[in-house]
């Protein structure tokens, strides 16, 4: 019975990951929609625990009951989604009805519609099990612990295996028709189990006295303590639960594997603590037990605390000791899971022995122990509903992560106080029955007290992307507090959100940790994403649809347009408030009057929308954050599809950068499928999909005309996009050639999410993939627009010169493009310095010294002094050097020696003269570069 329970909590968190998967892609991901799947998983587990927990008393065989429910559960998950689909069916007529801030109600409805079911069924299991083996009140407590541990064992490693292998190997439905047949093979084994084992009391008979002790009855006074204090424990456990998935998935990176790891270090603890409880059941006096638990788990809590503000730091050590690659990716989920362990083994530890411990105090005639039992998970279960909506979405947008552990230490040793003081037998004096708590107290007022603030700096230290590795934590504080000045932090129900500013260069945003937006080297993106589909629509387009706020920069983009409408989605309120700090940068996108702010999940919002859209632009976060993957599916891409004008454009965004070039390719394929036409254009480091239901017909005085707009000239200029002819050169895909570089291949969908599994691992591995580019094709891109364009319009030097300088910024010197951009600026600026140095430097980074040297020496022997200039050249003459000489070959560079001293010394601040006068120096004898030794100092100074 012990493997048919542990078998049976893990189906059951199998069940509820993919359930929870399922109601995400109706309900949406949205803070409030977790929130509301989670409090009706436990309250069906709770009103379960009290029906059935009733009938187990009154049944011949508590077993067979178990039997039965775990049939009921399997046969009822191979039904879900077809009652999902009507459900969903229910949702999409009921929704629309309601204001956007009143729709818990109907998503609660449709949650409660499908999972009161199963979970009223997996409630029942565990009274009907504690029924069927308890002989006496002693062993109450005793088989409780023992099967509460085995099932939330069982239970850690159901949401393991569903999470990291289950799952992505087969997608949701096929992982819970596994569960089903494997609860429909438990329950024969059960009722198998049964006709040969009958309980161990009859219902309605007493409990023997076993070894002539009567078993301890509480008072009513301890039984009302028990059942409060089960209720706060309930409520600290989920408000704790909250806060450490935030923190932790600041710390590590907020992916599904994250999520996955946490909640099974979490589950394991517990499972620790109640098997641990059944080897103490009989030593020490159960109500105390719990004070005492609540009490460590403070202790543990201001214990902990100044360890997780370096968890960023320790982490990061980590990570930089492996190897990225595909080899040592389960190296690294190790890691990650021993940091999760490190964070809640032990507070979850006493989390897991209270609960038991309580529900012991509470459980006073053997014969009803299942309608008991099932009143102690009733009062637990309001805790734990309250911690879960109250924690995230009140509490957490509140006070933030360092208020929840305020406010879960106190309700601790509330819980503790209360349990001290109805003790039977306790000490008369309150000061010797409470100083456990007093002394709690006093510890959490000094650490909790004197730590404020540690939250800011977690999410400024705090960085996904290891670069390099820090020396110390201290010198890691040092450096960023140095560099970087924050402005803006908030913690809501979706992301914690952190507004700062890099001394002298630029604004970021960081989302759970992550860089998310910027006024940096993101801005390029965000603006091209912002002005393809208003570029590119047949007519002037007049509704918009913006997925993903950021910093508001591709909305201002967009607004830059006559458009009359534009709705921006955003999934956390913070982001909203963060993106007014960058109103210079987003043309105050975010209150123009044009803009309507809707605070929801993007797939729950398009699925509810009330009009149609012109263009829809959709600029999530990567897809390696747990729930953004959702945006690239084909369920996502129709939803838009149905939602768009006939001749509606939606522009995508997806990532090149920490990416594989079959996610990219899975990602087309999955966009292709839904619509016939789309193209692809670089952002620089990203590529943006512009796809429609109907061809797209180029119009290049349309587009002219429009770029022209004072606002988008003005808005494209800052990215140095001056005409049409600078746009069209960032288009990489034609259709057909879009289609061939996707391929044949898998699908991506809500079921079979492939993306969201595959993400991480390639972020993980931190490659910067290549991605088939038709610029570089043979026949020189002739399906690409461009290629008729300048047929047509012959692009002038200075037009050259502006998309070389933006070329120059993001692609290797070395690229090939840059080369031919160089090539045929100084081809028709043949007397143009800037134009020979450019083609010089991108000839010498191919290691054609020929061309380079003939370019250079020609502009220096013509008097040219500028310092970019003499930096190639001495860059030139050193590669020239290593190239050429031998022992046999002596060459020297005496001339371009003096040159460049002569030059760094016109100009001392120029880092780049000075690196390539030291490289030249390191390449000629050690002699050569001594400098004169200064004059010798007069015997009689004036």
């Amino acid at each position: 019975m012990a493997a048919l329970l542990f078998l049976s909590g893990a189906t059951a968190l199998v069940y509820e990951l993919v359930w929870s998967k399922y109601l995400g892609n109706v309900l949406g991901n949205s803070g409030q929609a977790h929130a509301v799947v989670l409090a009706t998983f436990m309250g069906g587990l709770a009103l379960g625990a009290s029906v059935f927990g009733r009938t187990a008393d009154r049944v011949k065989n508590p077993l067979a009951l178990y039997g039965l429910l775990e049939l009921g559960v399997g046969l009822y998950a191979l039904a879900f989604p077809y009652v999902l689909d009507a459900l969903s069916s229910l949702w999409l007529v009921l929704a629309p009805a309601v204001p956007d801030g009143f729709r818990v109600a109907p998503r609660l409805l449709v949650a409660s519609l499908s999972l009161v079911v199963p979970t009223l069924l997996m409630g029942g299991t565990l009274p009907a099990l504690v029924r069927h083996f308890a002989s006496s009140l002693a062993g109450v407590q005793r088989e409780l612990a023992r099967l509460y541990a085995v099932n939330s064992l069982g239970a850690a490693t159901g949401v393991f295996i569903a999470g990291t292998k289950l799952v992505p190997a087969v997608g949701l439905a096929a992982s819970a028709q596994g569960a089903a047949a494997l609860n429909v093979l438990l329950a024969l084994a059960a009722l198998a189990l049964a006709r040969q084992h009958p309980p161990t009391l009859a219902p309605g008979q007493s409990a023997p006295d076993v070894d002539g002790t009567a078993d301890v009855v509480y008072p009513r006074a301890a039984v009302r303590a028990a059942l409060v204090g089960v209720a706060l424990s309930g409520f600290t456990s989920m408000l704790y639960q909250v806060t450490w998935i935030r923190l932790l998935s600041i710390v590590l990176g907020a992916s599904t594997y994250a999520f996955t790891l946490i909640l099974t270090a979490f589950i394991l603890g517990i499972g620790l603590g109640s098997f641990w409880l059944m080897t103490r059941a009989a030593k020490v006096d159960s109500l105390r037990l719990y004070a005492r638990m609540q009490v460590a788990l403070v202790v543990s809590l201001c214990v902990a605390l100044p360890l997780y503000v370096r968890l960023p730091y320790y982490f990061r050590t980590a990570r930089w000791m492996l190897t990225p690659s595909l080899d040592t990716w389960s190296v690294f989920q190790f890691v990650t899971f021993a940091f999760c362990c490190v964070v809640l083994l032990v507070p979850t530890f006493f989390m897991g022995a209270a609960f038991p411990a309580a529900a012991r105090v509470a459980t006073a005639k053997v014969s009803e122990v299942g309608r008991q039992l099932g009143g102690v998970y009733l009062w637990n279960t309001v805790g734990t509903i309250t911690g879960s909506v109250l924690g995230g979405l009140v509490l957490m947008p509140w006070w933030g992560m360092e208020g929840n552990f305020v406010a879960g230490a106190v309700v601790n040793l509330a819980a503790a106080a209360l349990a001290f003081s109805a003790v039977p037998g306790r000490p008369a004096s309150p000061v010797r029955a409470l100083w456990p708590v007093a002394a709690a107290a006093g510890l959490a007022a000094v650490v909790l007290g004197g730590m404020q603030g540690w939250a800011v700096r977690l999410s400024s230290i705090t960085s996904p992307r290891i670069h390099e590795r820090a020396p110390s934590y201290e010198k890691l504080v040092a450096s960023t507090e140095r560099n970087t000045a924050p402005v803006f932090y908030k913690d809501d129900t979706f992301a914690t959100v952190l507004v700062a500013d890099m001394t002298g260069k630029h604004r970021f945003m960081k989302l759970n940790g992550k860089v998310d937006a910027s006024t940096g080297s993101d801005v390029e993106t965000q603006v091209v994403a912002g002005h393809l589909g208003a570029l590119l629509h047949p007519r002037e387009p007049k509704n918009v649809l913006v997925v993903g706020a950021g910093a508001a920069i591709t909305a201002g983009s967009v607004l830059a347009h006559p458009v009359e409408r534009m709705d921006l989605v955003e999934i956390s309120p913070a982001v909203i408030d963060a993106a007014r700090l960058f109103k210079d940068a987003n043309r105050n996108a975010v209150d123009d009057p044009r803009t309507h702010v809707h605070v929801d999940d993007a797939k729950t919002f398009m699925a509810l929308a009330p009009r149609k859209y012109d263009i829809i632009v959709s600029v999530p976060s990567n897809p390696w954050v747990a729930g953004v993957s959702g945006l690239f599916t084909r369920d996502f891409f129709q939803t838009v599809d149905r939602h768009l004008a006939d001749d509606g454009i939606l522009v995508q965004w997806i990532h090149t950068y920490e990416n594989r070039q079959e996610l990219i390719q899975l990602v087309m394929r999955t966009l292709r499928d839904t619509f016939p036409h789309a193209t692809t254009w670089l952002g620089p480091y990203d590529l943006v999909l512009v796809a429609s239901r109907k061809p797209l017909t180029f119009d290049a005085q349309r587009m002219a005309a429009r770029m022209a707009l004072p606002a988008v000239k003005e808005d494209l200029a800052r990215v140095d996009i001056h005409d049409v002819f600078a746009l069209l050169s960032k288009q990489v895909h034609s259709e057909q050639g879009q289609l061939e570089f996707a391929g044949e291949g898998p699908i991506n969908t809500d079921d079979d999410n492939i993306l969201e599994y595959a993400s991480p691992i390639a972020f993980f591995v931190g490659d910067l993939d290549r991605y088939h580019d038709e610029r570089r094709a043979p026949d020189g891109g002739s399906r690409l627009l461009i290629n008729d364009y300048v047929r047509q319009h012959p692009p002038t030097a200075e037009q050259l010169a502006r998309l070389h300088r933006n070329m120059s910024r993001y692609h290797r010197v070395d690229d090939p493009l840059v080369r031919g951009v160089a090539a045929r600026w100084h081809a028709l600026a043949p007397d143009s310095r800037d134009a020979a140095v450019a083609l010089a430097k991108a000839a010498l980074a191919q290691q054609d010294l020929s061309l380079a040297a003939s370019l250079l020496e020609a502009e220096v022997a013509r008097g040219g002094r500028e310092p970019a200039l003499v930096t190639a050249y001495l860059e030139m003459a050193t590669t020239r050097l290593w190239a050429t000489r031998t022992v046999w070959t002596p060459a020297e560079a005496d001339a371009a020696l003096a040159l460049g001293r002569e030059v760094a010394g016109a100009h001392p601040g120029d880092t780049a003269l000075a690196e390539a006068l030291t490289s030249l120096c390191k390449a000629l004898p050690t002699s050569t570069c001594v400098p004169a030794p200064a004059p010798a100092a007069s015997p009689n100074p004036p």
